[in-house]
């Protein structure tokens, strides 16, 4: 029953299926700013690859000269060249 209230208090209020499924938000603005909103745990980070452990498994996010911008308990901003975005399976 509380997903179901769930699902339709996130309709009335325009939440995304991915924040009532508990899933990552990745926000991509070009190949040059990430935004990654709602993951667990910092894994990995280098200045070309950064892994984040996240509820559906862990993001793979390769690239150059990464910098992060901003860090907060569930929200990351990453600056740099992005190459590649992946999930992969398992944390």
């Amino acid at each position: 029953m509380f997903k179901k209230l769930q699902k339709q208090v996130g309709e009335v209020l325009e939440f995304s299926s991915d924040i009532l499924d508990n899933g990552p938000r990745i926000t991509i603005m070009g190949r040059n700013e990430i935004i990654v909103e709602y993951f667990q745990e910092v894994i990995q980070f280098s200045d070309e690859e950064i892994i984040l452990k996240t509820p559906v498994g862990r993001l793979v996010i390769r690239g150059k000269k990464f910098v992060l911008t901003t860090v907060l308990q569930t929200e990351i901003h990453i600056k740099g060249n992005l190459l590649q975005l992946s999930f992969e399976e398992g944390v």
